[in-house]
């Protein structure tokens, strides 16, 4: 039985970018998606985007070390495309993290099944949301155009061109306190408001058990915030999710250098 190296490699080198892709992307590469699962669809992209691409620079007589850095290669872009869309929905919990200990609900945490971390509820709420919103969409089909647009701006075994990839990471995390600020910024300040007029009362007041009286009216208020807000929530998150799309192609192409 003889194996076909050229064939083998191919494969092996599509299977490893579709893989990390899988992995890293939200929702798809949850881990409530089991494991077993995910492999099987990083193998069926690899499968389909090996009969569909023709790879004509790779030279198959490379060394062990070079054999090594083309497979980083292949895991850098992978791991890119899921990163970048995973800090949009880091930046949604993290807003809805910093409403919940606003609203007085730092003690009441829930497991999220995602990152398995305890998260206040208002956070795992808006991340729900997000999520469901994202499916309808149809924003989780992006990765596997992505997957296989990816292979026309960084074919396997291209040479990668620039840095300037790096920084405009970077430059994405900076984002995540952005997003949580747009989406949940009337919020933010109509509580703020209110811890402030507590806070004078108390000053003002000292016979007056502020923390009987700000509790529940900064539930009751935060709630009601949080139930007008859906609908914009519900624009923001849409919009948001199409810049993610943006950001995932912006990606690719500074890190070909064009």
């Amino acid at each position: 039985m003889t194996i076909d190296i050229a064939a083998f490699l191919k494969f092996f080198l599509l299977l490893i970018r579709a893989s990390f892709i899988v992995f890293f992307a939200p929702v798809i590469g949850s881990r409530l998606v089991p494991s077993v699962a995910k492999i099987a669809l990083s193998a069926f992209l690899a499968f389909m985007a090996y009969h569909l691409i023709t790879i004509n620079n790779l030279n198959l007589y490379i060394g062990t070390f070079a054999l090594v850095i083309l497979i980083f290669k292949e895991m850098i872009i992978g791991m890119s495309i899921g990163f970048v869309s995973r800090l949009v929905f880091d930046g949604i919990q993290f807003g809805g993290q910093y409403i919940g200990y606003m609203m007085g609900f730092a003690v009441v945490n829930v497991l999220d099944p995602q990152s398995e971390a305890h998260m206040p509820i208002i956070s795992q709420f808006e991340n729900i949301i997000a999520i469901l919103i994202f499916l309808a969409i149809g924003g989780h089909l992006w990765f596997f155009s992505a997957f296989c647009d990816s292979f026309s701006i960084l074919p396997v075994g291209y040479k990668l061109q620039s840095l300037g990839w790096i920084s405009y990471i970077a430059h994405l995390f900076g984002s995540i306190f952005v997003i949580a600020i747009k989406v949940n910024a009337p919020i933010f300040l109509v509580l703020f408001l209110i811890q402030l007029v507590m806070a004078v009362i108390a000053r003002v007041v000292p016979q007056m058990n502020i923390f009987m009286v700000g509790f529940p009216v900064q539930i009751a208020l935060g709630f009601f915030l949080l139930f007008i807000s859906l609908k914009a929530m519900g624009f923001l998150f849409t919009d948001t999710f199409y810049n993610m799309k943006i950001h995932i192609y912006t990606l690719m192409r500074l890190i070909s250098g064009r």
